[in-house]
């Protein structure tokens, strides 16, 4: 079979030659060697026999903003963003990380009632149309090889989400709900509006089969109660939309998701891409197979602590097992979301040559 062939077969819950590997390589990388990085993603997917699954694959679809003034400057050492718009400016803030090579967001854009009226504006004003230049950019190139798994909307994840993360962050979020809930639901509702205008022209056009969001799923930010309110109402919204197109919708999901697990397959996810273990998770791969059943895919198996801390003896072993776990039901193994730095070369080799001997 070739990678695309393996990959969509053991998606759809069909035999494969053997279990297809596809690995995740945000964030490890931009560490391997220079020679590894030479080879560009795909060369190094095939070097080490592993089946290439391109994650969030460009978005058939931008979201085109209204004009606004934008501004960044240093303060300190905060990173300033600021939006200045004819209703209001909002000002963000982050700090840079040179050991992760990431930066955290530390001040939020939205901080008072005012602010989510800016916003309000923002979303009201922001149009959805087709770009498909980097769709068929990528079809055209890495997609030859292995299966994408396209970027459902631009923004990336679902509204509720989004304000979770990026705009509000997780304790303001559930004072402002307590404080102003009309506005706040004012403004959810439109970003709503905004997403499934998006997913509409996606599931309309012809590009991939699979989509997902980096939807980052998980409790430790949200209840299970606003996760069913805010989140699997609007993702019931676009799983209905892409089935109706012989589409379907992977959560990304990296977080505790025990609690959340049923309620992602009731809202019409077809599987889950990322699940993790303990310790990072809060729910074995074991035990997510049981509670999704046969019926639901499952991308992942290899927690990054996991991962990073074991040595090439007890790998072996407990890439094994995670197979077995992971078994039952459509299944793709892969490390967990992002491979921590540290993560060699050699473990990846090792991970795709116990997956060639397992069927």
């Amino acid at each position: 079979m070739t990678s695309k062939e393996r990959i969509t077969a053991a998606i759809e819950g069909q035999e494969t030659d053997y279990i297809p590997f596809s690995p995740f390589l945000a964030y490890v990388w931009g560490y391997f060697p220079e020679s590894v990085r030479n080879m560009g993603e795909l060369g190094f997917l095939k070097s080490i026999n592993a089946d290439p699954l391109w994650r969030g694959a460009p978005c058939p679809v931008a979201m085109i903003p209204p004009e606004m003034e934008h501004r960044s400057y240093q303060d300190g050492k905060l990173n300033i963003n600021e939006i200045i718009t004819p209703v209001g400016t909002l000002r963000e803030g982050s700090i840079s990380s040179q050991e992760g090579g990431t930066s955290f967001l530390v001040e939020h854009p939205l901080k008072t009632k005012e602010d989510f009226k800016v916003r309000l504006w923002i979303e009201e004003n922001t149009r959805c149309e087709l770009r498909l230049d980097g769709v068929k950019s990528h079809l055209a190139g890495n997609d030859v090889e292995g299966v994408s798994i396209g970027m459902l909307i631009p923004r990336g994840k679902s509204a509720f989400q989004q304000m979770v993360e990026h705009l509000v962050g997780t304790v303001e979020l559930v004072y402002a709900l307590e404080d102003y809930p009309d506005t706040v639901e004012a403004l959810w509702k439109t970003m709503v509006e905004r997403d499934i205008e998006a997913v509409r022209l996606v599931a309309e056009s012809e590009n991939y089969d699979y989509f997902l969001t980096w939807e980052d799923s998980g409790t430790q930010n949200y209840s299970p109660k606003l996760y069913q309110k805010f989140i699997a109402s609007e993702i019931g919204e676009w799983c209905r939309m892409l089935k109706n197109n012989g589409k379907k919708y992977f959560q990304h999901a990296c977080g505790h998701v025990k609690d959340i697990l049923i309620p992602m397959k009731e809202s019409g996810a077809y599987g889950i891409e990322s699940v993790p273990s303990p310790p990072t998770g809060n729910v074995s791969l074991k035990q997510t197979r049981d509670m999704v059943g046969s019926d639901f895919c499952i991308i992942g198996g290899i927690e990054p602590v996991m991962f990073l801390n074991l040595t090439m003896e007890e790998l072996e072993p407990y890439v094994e097992q995670a197979i077995v776990d992971g078994s039952g039901g459509p299944f793709v193994l892969a490390n967990s979301d992002s491979c921590p730095p540290g993560v060699t070369v050699e473990k990846f080799k090792l991970v795709s040559d116990i997956a060639k001997r397992r069927r």
